[in-house]
């Protein structure tokens, strides 16, 4: 170290002014826990340039006091002779950078920035998952940071090659002057170090509008990863029950205008519940599936939404009919006929002469436009923000997938949140919603990792920002409920999430998803009868939802009927 600089230190350390400042860097933070290419916490190697390796004239000096104001450099020891430090504290003197640093021995003293590899600080708290390589990037990717605690590292990909790429982040640190690399790995190889420089954020979500209408694109996957060695299931009682070849039909379908009620029995299981018809809605007219191919439905206060699948129209399109429940339900009694409104509508598009009671049963019925559903069998009420939604379309691992946001008012949807599923999972095709909320959606399982025919589920959330978060539950059910994975359905006055396949339902307590036992879990199987009282296969049960009073209510078809169940224990 030339006179000139001593004197510059000196002066800085009488006058007592700005010139330099002894502080506690961030990087010696003894609160920091450094990981990444295993460096050790609070330590890093000293790095000696090749040209001043061997150099006799580099110095460690110290700084002695001799009085209140007056202090002394001597050098004590060669750069060379220290291997490993610590950082103490800095020093700025016009403008460079001195290090006071401790070895492992005791030893300390002052050294200039200059000598050293730039001390890097690894940390594990990731400030970004994903980031985008600049399309004007000329920085390359290294095994190492470049020019920190392990040198210059080694060239491993350039840059250029991938601009405009998408990487993720699995590593991040910081050298001594507040610049930030990343270690990122691209297609799911390891890539390695690159200057932050070289990358860029990418907005969490896109908007553009559709047809009118607000779609927003979310850029990173929807499903967190999960391991699928910390993955459990419930020993539950086996009630999986295959789908038949051919669904049984409603009594008396082929007469279409039933005026009691029938009943869907218990045929075994730990539930207790029947179903029996509420209402008979309208069903086919002129050609299958005009109003009879009902998928999904939501009772939100007095008022029912059925969403049916066209198909005189192209795939995936679909209508939502919406129906006064009180007014269809006193008209029903009145005129003791549960088909009042069957019959109105049957009749209408005949062009036949309707009765008072048909014509009024119409003023219950609201049909919305076509528009693109999906299959629709996902329509739920999310009960905290009153919100119906529906997934429009389920997408492989790499496919987008959509949500939709229904507009109670014009029965179409009014808002589209795309995304992709990821972690190799397919977007379920079930949907129901806690009281806090959150979404949930399952899967009868088909993956290696967790039993044939076992029940899969997940828990998301749709965010302010219109992007979706989705967890897998890191416990299933041995035993999905059947073949279809067909409806959810969510009561919230007894907290119970229910799975729905044809002529089967299971349910278990929300609350204590991820660590149920076997007697958390209900369990029934159900059986459909002929006109003569003879059992017939199952009918097919489309949804399932409940009112605010904690009754549930079974969508059913051939033909379309809203059951209600005769108790809460199922």
């Amino acid at each position: 170290m030339n006179i000139h600089v001593k004197k510059e230190i000196k002066r800085a350390l009488l006058a007592g002014t700005a010139m330099l400042m002894l502080t506690t860097p961030a990087f010696a933070s003894t609160q920091h826990t450094v990981t990444g290419n295993k460096a050790v916490s609070h330590t890093a190697k000293v790095v000696i340039r090749q040209y001043r390796a061997k150099s006799n004239k580099k110095r460690i000096y110290t700084l002695k006091s001799a009085g209140h104001s007056k202090y002394t450099l001597k050098a004590k020891y060669y750069v060379h002779s220290f291997t490993k430090f610590t950082l103490e504290r800095t020093a700025k003197v016009s403008g460079k950078t001195y290090y006071e640093v401790k070895s492992p021995a005791g030893y300390t003293g002052w050294i200039w920035s200059g000598y050293l590899g730039n001390p890097t600080t690894y940390y594990s708290k990731l400030s970004a998952k994903t980031l985008r390589i600049k399309s004007n990037a000329t920085n390359d990717f290294y095994n190492h940071v470049p020019g920190g605690d392990y040198g210059n590292g080694k060239l491993t990909h350039y840059g250029k090659n991938y601009r405009g790429k998408t990487v993720t982040v699995t590593g991040e640190a910081k050298k001594v002057y507040k610049i930030h690399y990343f270690r990122v790995s691209y297609n799911g190889k390891s890539f390695g170090w690159i200057y932050g420089g070289a990358l860029q954020k990418i907005p969490a979500v896109t908007k553009k509008i559709v047809n009118g209408m607000p779609v927003y694109t979310q850029s990173a996957v929807a499903l967190k990863a999960f391991s699928t060695s910390k993955y459990s299931y419930v020993n539950n009682p086996n009630y999986f029950l295959n789908a038949p070849s051919s669904y049984g039909e409603a009594p008396g379908y082929s007469k279409l205008f039933n005026t009691v009620a029938n009943t869907i029995k218990r045929k075994k299981g730990t539930g207790k519940t029947d179903f029996t018809t509420d209402l008979y809605l309208p069903g086919t007219v002129k050609k299958s599936g005009d109003l009879a191919n009902a998928q999904s439905v939501v009772i939100d206060g007095d008022t029912a939404y059925v969403m049916n699948e066209s198909k005189s129209k192209t795939n995936d399109q679909g209508f939502v009919v919406k129906y006064n429940l009180p007014k269809l339900r006193k008209l029903a009694s009145d005129s003791k006929d549960l088909s009042v409104l069957r019959r109105a509508a049957n009749r209408k598009m005949k062009g036949e002469t309707l009765t008072d009671d048909e014509k009024a049963a119409l003023t219950c019925m609201t049909i919305g436009p076509t528009f693109t559903t999906g299959h629709g069998q996902t329509m739920a009420l999310n009960p905290k923000t009153h919100q119906i939604w529906f997934i429009g379309k389920s997408g492989t691992s790499t496919e987008t997938s959509n949500i939709q946001e229904l507009n109670k008012s014009t029965l179409r949807s009014d808002k589209e949140i795309d995304f992709k599923m990821g972690q190799n999972q397919t977007t379920p095709s079930t949907l129901t919603f806690d009281s806090n909320g959150n979404f949930y959606a399952y899967v009868k399982n088909a993956a290696a990792w967790a039993p044939t025919n076992s029940l899969k589920l997940y828990k998301g959330v749709i965010n302010s920002n219109n992007t979706v978060q989705i967890s897998l539950v890191m416990q299933g059910l041995k035993y999905a409920p059947g073949t279809h994975s067909q409806s959810m359905g969510f009561n919230a006055v007894n907290q119970r999430l229910y799975f729905v396949s044809d002529g089967s339902i299971l349910s278990v307590p929300v609350a204590k998803l991820g660590k149920l036992s076997v007697k958390d879990v209900r369990s029934e199987q159900f059986q459909t009868f002929d006109i003569d009282n003879k059992k017939i296969n199952t009918r097919e049960f489309e949804g399932l939802t409940f009112d605010q009073t904690g009754t549930g209510y079974l969508l059913t078809i051939r033909g379309v009927e809203l059951m209600r169940a005769t108790s809460s224990n199922f």
